[in-house]
């Protein structure tokens, strides 16, 4: 009978921890927010407007950041230089968020305009040597470890050096391949352009 009856005693306990455990999991889990995992296969994009307007009016540069909530926030910089290059500039921040969508349409606008493009008789040097105007570029850094980086150029048929690979990204444009017709990235500058119109007043 003793026997039986701590039998008894060490299931009830058994199953008394087992309740408490999963009700301190629980309590646990409802003091932290869901995590939503990033499905985009991108860790950061960032884009250099250059304050040229070609992408989005007085656009300097943006961060796009994964938050948690699966959203990504875009930290945009802009500079209005109406007034004169080297005085009155208007320096002005705008910190907005988009969804992974959003985020994912500028990654497929990249490669669809990249595809279209062929390799340019131009050299890089012949390309860098005469100081050209660059309008934007953009690096994207992926999950897999690898990463692309592009420069656009303003020259008169328009160029592209287009760097890619795994690890450190690698900026150096003499070390990018020189792709040519720039018109080829018409979507993509079409794509950023509506992103930010959409949320910026």
């Amino acid at each position: 009978m003793g026997s039986e009856n701590s039998k008894v005693v060490i299931v009830v306990t058994i199953i008394i921890i087992g309740i408490s455990g999963a009700a301190f999991l629980s309590m646990s889990n409802s003091d932290n927010p869901d995590v939503t995992p990033n499905s985009t296969g991108i860790i950061t994009l960032k884009i250099c407007g250059n304050s040229t307007d070609l992408l989005y009016p007085e656009l300097a540069e943006a961060n796009f950041v994964f938050l948690e909530n699966g959203s990504w926030q875009v930290n945009a910089n802009f500079m209005d230089d109406s007034a004169g290059y080297y005085e009155n500039l208007e320096i002005y921040d705008r910190t907005f968020t988009v969804t992974p969508e959003e985020v994912e349409s500028i990654n497929d606008a990249l490669y669809e305009g990249l595809n279209q493009t062929f390799s340019s008789n131009t050299s890089t040097l012949a390309l860098l040597e005469p100081s050209p105007s660059i309008w934007y570029d953009i690096e994207i850094i992926y999950t897999d470890g690898s990463w692309v980086y592009i420069t656009a150029f303003q020259t008169d048929s328009g160029h592209i050096i287009s760097n890619n690979g795994t690890g450190t990204p690698n900026r150096n444009l003499l070390d990018g391949a020189v792709l040519e017709p720039l018109s080829a990235l018409d979507c993509l500058v079409t794509t950023i352009y509506n992103l930010f119109s959409n949320h910026i007043d």
